[in-house]
């Protein structure tokens, strides 16, 4: 794969701490572009995907629920890892006096809310599969830019700790998220209340990314950099998907355990609208609510359980991290909780066990997701490419959110069913804390 030949001149690397109220915005945004997804993704999108495979049958759709999911899923993850690290190089290669990523970031907000609302309103199987995959494009034109700002803005000492808040962001969102779908569902139930939580998970991803947006808060690029930027041609492109890991060892490291033990949280959280409904027995049917919770109410226990376990642990792991200058061990022993946390899962008989499942894993969850970005952002090549490179880490999580309907829909149709998929997942989540030693230099 061919670099470019033109390099841009290094971006000064941050020295000044971030300060709390840039914190609290960053934050805030993070959880707004988060919402956006969670309510689909969690509680609305599976009964939506449900009600609309009862209908007319369109092209590769059929009414099989799990396979309809899976498809639109893994299309629309398709186009997200193409335009991940796109944006992020674009975004790098920007020079307004708003700064490299606060145009984007606005652009795309807007963007997300209109194909949010599409989805909601979506009649057919295709109106859908287009419209989410809109939305999976348009989406990272804020996600990538917005973590590129930690590299950006925040020094190496600081990085532990706003990366904790970066993990609580991303844990409040998929609470608030799967809170505000459940609400509308419960309100109103069928399409228009589907519809419903869409609209809302769109108009609180505005509202929360405001403060970010509208505070000028980059510093704009010194003249030689900007000088230094080259043209987008075909070798800028190709490089958005290429980071050399011969050079770059750690980078490759970093980016597989990430991909890993992605893939085994992406698994076991895919069919848990399914699993809860087919396997545990709750159910989504308002005449039988009397006998047990509804299927979303079940999801939302055990999204705010797991949320709680979570809140537990992120911000602290960050900042110990910070002071004992040490990344690997968090990560490892958060990925080896996942891994228990799966298996627990695979063998919940009931409801109550499941729970415990959850709360294991928001104890792993919280503890990986702040280190591991952390340790993430000491490893990036290149100051200038920053929006580029957290773009192909980003692909360590879209990928295995394509590949998690594949995998999970073999494992529960042909090989084994749910048991074989949580053990499948454990097994994942387990191999990423032994890989993560392969890295160098961060201890």
């Amino acid at each position: 794969m061919t670099q470019p030949q033109a390099k841009m001149a290094k971006v000064p690397v941050p020295t000044e701490r971030a300060s709390t109220g840039w914190i609290l915005r960053f934050t805030l945004a993070y959880i707004g572009i988060n919402i956006v997804w969670a309510g689909p993704g969690q509680v609305l999108m599976a009964p939506q995907v449900e009600i609309l495979s009862q209908g007319a049958q369109w092209g590769p759709f059929t009414t099989v629920k799990e396979d309809n999911l899976a498809l639109i899923g893994a299309i629309a993850g398709i186009f997200a890892v193409l335009s991940g690290p796109l944006w992020g190089a674009l975004s790098d290669r920007s020079s307004s006096k708003w700064g490299r990523r606060t145009p984007w970031m606005t652009v795309g907000t807007i963007l997300v809310a209109i194909a949010m609302v599409a989805s909601g309103m979506a009649q057919t199987l295709p109106a859908l599969l287009l419209s989410w995959t809109a939305f999976q494009i348009v989406i990272n034109a804020v996600i990538t830019p917005l973590s590129a700002t930690i590299p950006d803005h925040v020094p190496e000492r600081q990085r532990g700790v706003v990366s904790g808040w970066y993990g609580f962001g991303y844990t409040f969102a998929v609470v608030a998220g799967t809170g505000l779908g459940t609400l509308a569902t419960a309100l109103w139930p069928g399409m228009k209340g589907i519809t419903l939580g869409y609209f809302l998970c769109a108009a609180a991803c505005v509202v929360a990314m405001l403060p970010m947006l509208a505070n000028r808060w980059e510093t704009p690029l010194p003249r030689e950099v900007k000088e230094s930027i080259p043209k987008f041609g075909w070798p800028q492109l190709l490089a958005c998907f290429w980071v050399d890991v011969r050079k770059h060892p750690d980078f490759g490291w970093a980016w597989l355990t990430r991909f890993i033990v992605t893939l085994s949280t992406s698994t076991t959280l895919f069919y848990l609208y399914y699993y809860l409904q087919d396997e545990i027995g709750l159910t989504r049917d308002d005449a039988l609510v009397a006998h047990g919770l509804r299927v979303s109410e079940g999801v939302l226990l055990l999204t705010a359980t797991y949320a709680i376990a979570v809140f537990g642990t992120v911000v602290v792991a960050g900042v110990l991290s910070d002071r004992l200058g040490k990344r690997k061990v968090f990560v490892s022993a958060a990925s080896i909780f996942i891994g228990i946390a799966t298996v627990t899962i695979a063998f919940a008989p009931n409801f109550a066990v499941v729970i415990v499942g959850a709360i294991i894993l928001g104890l792993g969850t919280g503890v990986f997701t702040s280190v591991d970005f952390a340790m993430v952002s000491q490893v990036l090549p290149a100051t200038e490419d920053t929006g580029k490179d957290v773009g192909i880490i980003h692909l360590a999580i879209t990928l295995p959110n394509i590949l998690a309907p594949v995998v999970a829909a073999l494992l529960v149709g042909s090989l084994g069913g749910y048991t074989s998929l949580y053990l499948f997942a454990g097994s994942l989540a387990v191999l990423g804390g032994l890989l993560v030693y392969k890295i160098k230099g961060v201890d």
